[in-house]
């Protein structure tokens, strides 16, 4: 049938020739169509739908990486995050935003407390536009209620940081009431860059009231209930460190201070402390060096920090350096009602100018048997030593931090 068809098609029936000869036609164009349709496909003139499965994660643009927005200026070992809430947060992460702290981020629940810092976050609480008040509790739902904020801006400015600190006054409202959420927000941030023990780089500076501010019944309570709660957390070590100032004490050693110097040099002296022993452990000395895992060290041991500065006057007396730490130990330090014999680490870093050190002799035996007081007063710490020539000094000074302390619960009842 086939063959006569064909011969058929082609001898005895023009119409099934023309018939023939057009679906021949036909097919060689259709042939040529698919052969230019997979040409320009190929060239990405023209797509095909093949059906193919897709990957959800195709669409997402995997960021490049980038470098930190700000940059710390402080000229550290370490990289610190700096966080404050409330007025007396804020005025203590100006403190150290002046030494080049440059990540930092203060919040509020009022913009009327606002401070020069330019990352300022309002917590707004809605018909509350002068902020929390001294109430802790409206000042914690305002957190809640800005959880998302606090955390996009941490992850904006602070990029990879070694540690962070959070700040507050312990007496007021929005300090107070919103440093635990912060922390905890704080060790989620440090997860999410990657270290594995965020608790331990996540700490809190803390103040506490004057006798005459915590005259006021609900700034007694409000230092009371959170400097306990804070310092359970300390002793657990779910926070490192916590660092503690007692402005009452503070008051005492400075009482010749203005009213407008008083907490500025309170804030000043955290802040330039702290930053002594940053700086000091990113350099070497010719001497003894205290380097940036001693002061890692420090900072990671948990419990609470307390921290001191003595200028030495005897320096040149056997016993000069050591009657100095004594006293900036019992007298100087920055809190009180601490056992110092519960203390797990302790840095002790000496600076002397160096024309001293060429010329007085007996000197390192001098610091040394200092080193041993500090070793005498806290027990079985672990004390890290640093001994630094300064050119511009024409004294002796000595810079105390101790680090692990059990909670000072004899401070915390005398706000009860």
């Amino acid at each position: 049938m086939v063959t006569i068809q064909k011969r058929m098609g082609k001898v005895g029936n023009p119409a099934m020739e023309f018939k023939f000869e057009t679906q021949g036609k036909e097919k060689e164009e259709k042939e040529e169509k698919e052969e230019v349709k997979k040409e320009t496909s190929i060239q990405g003139k023209e797509e095909i739908d093949m059906g193919m499965p897709k990957v959800d994660v195709e669409e997402f643009k995997i960021p490049q990486d980038a470098e930190d927005e700000i940059k710390d200026e402080s000229e550290g070992a370490l990289k610190v995050g700096i966080m404050g809430g409330g007025q007396c947060g804020g005025r203590i992460v100006e403190s150290f935003y002046a030494l080049g702290y440059k990540k930092a981020l203060v919040y509020n629940t009022t913009a009327q407390d606002s401070c020069s810092i330019p990352n300022f976050l309002d917590l707004k609480i809605e018909g509350q536009p002068g902020g929390a008040g001294k109430n802790m509790k409206v000042a914690e739902q305002a957190l809640r209620d800005h959880e998302d904020e606090v955390y996009n801006e941490m992850t904006r400015i602070f990029g990879q940081v070694d540690h962070i600190l959070v700040c507050a006054g312990l007496g007021g409202g929005t300090g107070g009431g919103t440093i635990r959420g912060v922390l905890e927000l704080g060790k989620r941030y440090m997860k999410y860059i990657g270290w594995e023990d965020p608790e331990k780089r996540v700490g809190a500076v803390v103040t506490l009231p004057t006798a005459g501010e915590a005259n006021s019944p609900i700034v007694s309570a409000n230092a009371y209930d959170m400097g306990t709660a804070l310092s359970e957390m300390a002793d657990k070590e779910e926070i490192s460190p916590l660092i503690v100032v007692d402005n009452d004490k503070v008051k005492k050693l400075y009482a010749g201070l203005t009213i407008a110097k008083f907490f500025p040099t309170i804030n000043n002296t955290i802040a330039q402390l702290f930053h002594v022993f940053n700086w000091i452990s990113q350099g070497e000395s010719q001497f003894v060096t205290f380097d940036s895992t001693d002061f890692m060290t420090v900072l990671k041991c948990g419990g609470h920090l307390i921290m001191g500065v003595t200028v030495v006057e005897d320096y040149k007396a056997k016993t000069g350096i050591s009657s100095a730490l004594r006293s900036n130990l019992t007298k100087t330090l920055l809190a009180t009602d601490f056992d110092l014999k519960t203390a797990k680490v302790a840095a002790v870093v000496t600076v002397v100018g160096k024309k001293i050190t060429e010329e007085v002799e007996g000197l390192m035996d001098n610091i040394e048997y200092g080193f041993d007081t500090i070793a005498n007063f806290t027990g079985k710490a672990i004390v890290h030593r640093g001994i630094y020539a300064d050119e511009e000094r024409d004294n002796v000074c000595v810079y105390t931090m101790i680090s692990g302390l059990s909670a000072p619960t004899k401070r915390y009842d005398r706000l009860r």
